[in-house]
C-alpha cells in the first residue's frame, strides 16, 4: 500500500514590517468578470467576477490590482512578482482580503501572501491563475514561498 506523499510549505519569507500597507478598494464597472486563467489540465480560462480593484502605494508607486471573488464570500489578489518561477511558484501567490464595500480602506500585509491551494491537492482545487495586470515589478520577499514535497520512499 502507497503511503501518501507529505508535502509541506517551505518555511516562508522573514516577517518584514516594511510590507504592510494601507489599500483602498476601487469600484469596478458593475458585474465586471475578467478572464483568468485556471490551473485545469489542460488549462482553462473562466471570467470570475472582480467587483473591486485594490489601489496600494508601494515604494511611491501606485498599483492597481483587480480583486477577483472567485467564491462567494471570498476575495482574493493572486498577483505575480519578480520571485515567481525561481524562489515561489510560477503561478503566483494569492493575498485573501475582507468583504469591504468601494472606497474602503484596508491593511495589506503581504507577509500573509499565501500558495494557492492547487499546490496541495493539483485535482481538487483548480484555483485561478494572476488577472492580467497583477504583478509587481519587484521582488516582493515576505509570505510563503513554495511548496517542499517529501520524495521519500516509504514502501
Amino acid at each position: 500500500m502507497d503511503t501518501p506523499r507529505r508535502d509541506r510549505a517551505s518555511p516562508p519569507y522573514p516577517y518584514d514590517p516594511a510590507w504592510v500597507f494601507e489599500g483602498e478598494y476601487r469600484k469596478a464597472p458593475e458585474g465586471r468578470r475578467i478572464e483568468v486563467g485556471r490551473l485545469t489540465s489542460p488549462r482553462s480560462t473562466e471570467g470570475i467576477l472582480a467587483p473591486v480593484d485594490l489601489a496600494v502605494i508601494i515604494n511611491g508607486t501606485e498599483y492597481v490590482l483587480a480583486v477577483l471573488e472567485d467564491m462567494p464570500g471570498q476575495r482574493l489578489v493572486v498577483f505575480t512578482d519578480e520571485t515567481n518561477g525561481n524562489e515561489t511558484p510560477e503561478i503566483g501567490r494569492w493575498l485573501v482580503l475582507p468583504l469591504l464595500e468601494p472606497g474602503s480602506t484596508l491593511t495589506i500585509d503581504f507577509n500573509k501572501a499565501t500558495l494557492s491551494h492547487h499546490h496541495l491537492q493539483p485535482s481538487v482545487f483548480t484555483g485561478p491563475l494572476w488577472p492580467p495586470g497583477n504583478h509587481l515589478s519587484m521582488r516582493v520577499e515576505v509570505g510563503e514561498r513554495a511548496l517542499v514535497y517529501d520524495t521519500t520512499d516509504r514502501s
